[in-house]
């Protein structure tokens, strides 16, 4: 309940800043419901990055719910949207509905609406936005097939990065060493993801897993989607998770180039330096005991998290 406390404020903040720079009358009422809306998405569905975006400052905590709650949103629409015809209309919306933020005529959905007024204060590139829902479009049409792992990189840049990008720009820093590091630090924590919802996803007959590596140790979707452990599985995992930590430690690496002010926006390395740690302590093995009941404790992550911000690094 702290945080909902913590960003009562923020929704006043926000609101009243937009009274003065928003043409568009607003309500306070009206800002405070979307983002309400927001934060009420990312925490039931993306709790990890819940728990950083609290430590953010007043002014920045609110706009960045509102960017990943948009990625929340267009990553349910696989979820939701259960006839593959309709997959690509559903898309086509989430595109058509931020380009009217950009005219300014916000269609009347809680995430566009605290988009817009984001957009008002922070202005956000719509490449990226645009980007984020294309890259989900790609995989829902493709059948959630990777082929290598180059195309889970190209996946997780096109996603994950995407979203660090934004959050920059909400905080208005512009820096290329931040950018490299952001790259790097936005296909770790994707393919981390791809790789936390392996047995998730099996269960639901999706395999992100890329096919080239599968092929070669012997591995077929059917035992992914029996659940059924093997060595070969493990070798597989093990490929992809070191591209993730490689991603990550160079994305560490540049920890001293990285602005100070951008440091608390890299804070999602900290969840996905703890998987890819519980994946190593487990054998890679996506199936045991530990990795199933979460791979490391919230409250663990909650405290990283903390001794991260308070010290300045990620």
């Amino acid at each position: 309940m702290r945080g909902i406390a913590l960003l009562r404020q923020d929704f006043i903040c926000i609101a009243s800043t937009l009274q003065v720079r928003h043409a568009t009358a607003v309500s306070q009422q009206d800002v405070k419901s979307a983002f309400s809306y927001c934060v009420e998405q990312v925490r039931t569905y993306d709790y990890d990055n819940y728990v950083w975006l609290l430590q953010l400052k007043q002014e920045l905590r609110a706009a960045l719910f509102a960017i990943r709650c948009f990625n929340v949103e267009t990553g349910l629409v696989g979820e939701t949207v259960k006839e593959t015809g309709l997959l690509p209309i559903r898309m086509q919306w989430w595109k058509d509905a931020v380009n009217s933020v950009y005219r300014d005529k916000p269609v009347k959905h809680p995430v566009i609406q605290a988009l817009a007024q984001v957009q008002a204060i922070h202005p956000l590139t719509r490449y990226r936005l645009q980007r984020l829902i294309s890259t989900r479009e790609e995989d829902l049409v493709g059948m959630h097939r990777m082929g290598s792992i180059a195309a889970l990189e190209k996946y997780a840049e096109g996603t994950s990065s995407q979203l660090l990008y934004l959050q920059a720009e909400a905080a208005e820093i512009k820096d290329s060493e931040l950018d490299h590091a952001t790259s790097h630090l936005g296909k770790a924590v994707g393919i981390s993801q791809l790789l936390r919802g392996t047995v998730y996803h099996a269960q639901r007959r999706r395999v992100y897993l890329p096919t080239d590596l599968m092929i070669r140790e012997g591995v077929t979707e059917d035992q992914l989607t029996r659940g059924e452990p093997s060595p070969e599985l493990n070798n597989v995992i093990y490929e992809v998770a070191s591209t993730a930590k490689a991603h990550l430690d160079e994305a560490r690496a540049m920890q001293q180039k990285v602005p100070k002010e951008a440091k608390a926006l890299m804070l999602p390395s900290v969840a996905c330096g703890l998987y890819l740690d519980a994946l190593q302590n487990n054998a890679f093995d996506v199936f045991s005991q530990n990795m199933l009941k979460g791979a490391y404790s919230p409250f663990w992550h909650q405290l990283q998290v903390k001794r991260h911000y308070l010290l300045g690094t990620y």
